[in-house]
């Protein structure tokens, strides 16, 4: 007999604009269908078309609780829109209840990556260096951030004993959830 998680083959799957499930159910209020899509494998941060990720959509409704989960459990905390270049952060609405909370917690997580844990942050997706001066990375590495540049989307950082700038957009502060299955 096939349970429900074995007849979902991709928990990410994104329709035309690039909406997930995950997104419809933080916008929705679904914590539990969240929850569950999370366990299942869900990338916590997949970005639809216009660069929202599931956190900037928590942001947007100031559910600080979601934002506290998705950020747990390898959500990229500086992962920016497209049009707008807004971290999720940016997203909290200050007309809603629960902006302060939202927007401070953001904040503080955006402030403390590449501080906290010894600098160390996880690479959410692997990385090809372009330039010389850039470091190579895989999805799942442990890199130290050296160097952090006030207003650059550059850091620099190590590995294994190489060193060369990242994107800070990349990272999370915890390591992105595999499925529980």
């Amino acid at each position: 007999m096939k349970t429900p998680t074995s007849q979902i083959s991709d928990p990410s799957q994104p329709n035309d604009e690039g909406i997930t499930g995950l997104h419809n159910a933080i916008c929705g209020g679904h914590r539990e269908v969240a929850d569950f899509l999370v366990r299942i494998g869900a990338n916590v941060s997949a970005p639809d078309s216009h660069g929202w990720t599931p956190l900037h959509c928590a942001a947007s409704c100031n559910d600080r609780d979601m934002c506290e989960f998705l950020v747990r459990n390898g959500a990229a905390v500086m992962a920016f829109t497209h049009r707008d270049g807004a971290t999720a952060s940016q997203k909290c609405d200050p007309y809603l209840d629960g902006f302060i909370e939202c927007e401070s917690y953001l904040r503080a997580k955006e402030e403390s990556m590449g501080v906290d844990n010894n600098g160390v942050l996880y690479a959410l997706w692997s990385y090809q260096a372009q330039a010389p001066d850039e470091l190579n990375f895989k999805e799942g590495d442990m890199v130290t951030i050296l160097q952090i540049t006030e207003g650059s989307d550059w850091w620099w950082a190590s590995l294994c004993g190489t060193e060369g700038f990242v994107p800070n957009n990349f990272f999370g502060l915890f390591p992105k959830v595999r499925p529980k299955l």
